[in-house]
């Protein structure tokens, strides 16, 4: 009986901290995701030579890197030898009880797109019917728009992405717990 007392402290004590841990590395990892993304959105633009969108789904888990117009002439690649010159679109999501959200204050809007701005992508149809916010611009030269969004789950566990509008860099915080009133 005090063996199994003392197993029953240790595991109450040791239980708690490791979901927490556990919760924590599900936001890290999503932040990760999304940040990644945002990377490849900035390398896609500066390779292509043409401007690219990174949007999200406004308070959902979709995310997208896609170029600024649908059919982009790439005139930093092109050559008279290439005649199909693809651009790149990439496509992300989230786990259910993960989304992703606007600061608060921050006008990120609520704009639907037509599935013609996904056209490369599998699920096109899919993402042509969520609500997408404003698009965070990489342009070519490497820069980008001074935006910060948040990675968060209903228990308010949260990760900040910043993107740097001078240098296009970007960033995710350590997970947190948001207090109600930010």
């Amino acid at each position: 009986m005090l063996v199994l007392a003392i197993l029953i402290t240790v595991t109450s004590i040791a239980v708690p901290p490791m979901m927490d841990r556990l919760k924590n590395g599900k936001v890290q990892e999503a932040a990760d995701l999304v940040r990644e993304t945002l990377a490849n959105a900035r390398r896609y633009a500066i390779e292509a030579g043409v401007d690219y969108h990174f949007r999200y789904e406004v308070n959902g888990q979709f995310f997208v890197a896609i170029p600024a117009e649908p059919n982009p002439g790439l005139a930093n690649n092109y050559s008279e030898d290439t005649e199909d010159i693809r651009v790149a679109l990439e496509s992300g999501e989230l786990d259910e009880e993960l989304m992703i959200a606007a600061m608060d204050g921050d006008e990120s809007g609520a704009e639907n797109l037509e599935a013609e701005a996904f056209n490369q992508l599998s699920n096109a149809g899919e993402l042509a019917g969520k609500t997408w916010s404003k698009p965070i611009v990489f342009r070519f030269d490497g820069t980008a728009e001074d935006r910060t969004f948040r990675i968060m789950t209903t228990d308010r566990r949260t990760s900040e992405i910043s993107v740097r509008g001078l240098t296009g860099a970007v960033r995710a915080t350590q997970v947190f717990v948001m207090e109600e009133s930010q």
